[in-house]
């Protein structure tokens, strides 16, 4: 079986200055994800791009913008040697009350089916309440970063392990 990391977009791989009102961007955190991607794939990890993208519900942005958004990404960190395996993004708004809107688990465990990943040695990692809940529902572990809005969420969710950024993942893998 397969080892996957689950990456929240917004906050811990791009820029999103740490508002969720902020249009998603695809300018990667370079200094602060480079090196620990890099890492996690040599550790033989799959990795994945897991996000809530109700900018399209909202109709503030379109599904093929939004595609286009995680296409540049993945192209960016290919260009560094650091594959993603894949790229999900849920399209609803809270109301909407679909079944892929994280915190809800759909899309690891759609991911873990596809992939044959063993969940329970796998982790997600994000900077929000909602992506810690997202990897506990699915049952992996757990990394807050302190990147994006993970700062004003160390209290609010009790995450397996926080670190400042996606680079600090060595000190725990």
């Amino acid at each position: 079986m397969n080892k996957a990391i689950f990456l929240d977009k917004d906050g811990t791989i791009v820029d999103d200055a740490g508002s969720p009102y902020q249009i998603p961007s695809d300018k990667i955190l370079l200094n602060d994800v480079e090196d620990g991607l890099r890492y996690l794939h040599q550790q033989g990890y799959l990795l994945f791009l897991i996000s809530n993208q109700g900018w399209i519900a909202q109709k503030r942005l379109t599904i093929q913008q939004v595609e286009g958004y995680f296409q540049n990404i993945v192209s960016q960190l290919r260009a560094k040697s650091i594959p993603i395996t894949a790229y999900y993004f849920c399209p609803h708004v809270t109301k909407d009350n679909c079944e892929c809107r994280k915190p809800k688990p759909f899309f690891v465990l759609q991911a873990a089916k596809k992939y044959n990943i063993d969940i329970s040695n796998s982790y997600f990692i994000g900077d929000t309440d909602k992506d810690i809940e997202t990897g506990k529902n699915a049952g992996t572990k757990t990394i807050l970063v302190k990147t994006g809005q993970g700062k004003s969420c160390i209290d609010k969710v009790k995450a397996d392990f926080i670190i400042d950024n996606v680079n600090a993942v060595k000190k725990i893998i």
